[in-house]
């Protein structure tokens, strides 16, 4: 694997993980900055919470595209290589959590996360989903879904005997996920977290 050109895909996927979409949605859409609104977060939740599921849907694709594109890109690039597509994936989501274009301060990862899921092992995306749409039918608590939607695709990649390589990935994400939802978890423990749709 030449390392220069290994480099330079990493740099590429994380600059492609910091494009703010949520952001761009509303400023361009709306006149407004979703930071001031609701959890004041960029990602598909807050959007949907504030816009409507139509406009949080539309930035759900495309946040999790940038995953999709992200491993695409590394594996077209480097086709004998599982490392550098699961590392790519990781890039992405970093950039979505930490975007530089918004000072290091942007979404939580999930939609970008499972973006990469759906390109690296799609079994371990569609179980991630199920387990995401059972908890929230549930509890109606949309980063408790989030957080055991990673945690099941990473339990995916064991029980499907997954290379390790993809290992490189699923386990920095599910403490990135659940880093990121630091502020989720005290609202949880004082009882303030809202629920979706109410």
């Amino acid at each position: 694997m030449p390392v220069p050109e290994a480099v330079v895909v990493l740099i590429g996927s994380f600059l492609l993980g910091s494009i703010p979409f949520g952001y761009l949605m509303a400023r361009m859409r709306f006149q407004t900055d979703i930071r001031q609104h609701g959890s004041q977060n960029i990602g598909a939740t807050n959007v949907a919470r504030t816009f409507g599921i139509r406009v949080g849907l539309v930035v759900l694709v495309l946040d999790a595209l940038k995953g999709i594109l992200a491993v695409m890109m590394a594996f077209v690039l480097f086709p004998h290589s599982s490392l550098l597509p699961a590392a790519s994936g990781l890039m992405a989501m970093l950039g979505h959590v930490f975007s530089p274009f918004m000072k290091f301060k942007g979404g939580k990862g999930i939609a970008t996360g499972l973006g990469v899921l759906s390109t690296l092992f799609w079994p371990a995306a569609l179980i991630a989903v199920l387990c995401f749409a059972l908890v929230v039918v549930l509890s109606r608590i949309v980063s408790v879904a989030s957080f055991v939607a990673m945690l099941a695709a990473l339990v995916s990649f064991w029980a499907f005997g997954q290379q390790t390589d993809f290992w490189f990935f699923g386990v920095p994400a599910v403490i990135l996920a659940f880093w990121a939802h630091r502020n989720n978890w005290r609202r949880l423990l004082k009882g303030q977290e809202p629920r979706f749709g109410r």
